[in-house]
């Protein structure tokens, strides 16, 4: 494991800011909008498990629906 120099008090605050104004991007968007980005979110998960190898139950396979 190689030593990897630690994040700047900058570089901390502006992550920290541009997360604070993603949420509050988040907070503006419609519930179908919302409901979307979860679909398309659970679409990347899958197949990122199944590019794994995973074998999933059918509970954990994404919702086949249209918001």
């Amino acid at each position: 494991m190689t030593d990897r120099p630690r994040p700047t008090p900058e570089l901390l605050a502006r992550l920290r800011e541009g997360k604070r104004a993603l949420h509050a991007q988040q907070r503006e968007l419609t519930l179908p909008e919302k409901i979307r980005q979860l679909l398309e979110l659970q679409k990347i998960d899958y197949a990122m498990r199944i590019a794994r190898g995973e074998t999933l139950e059918s509970w954990q396979r994404p919702w086949d629906i249209e918001p």
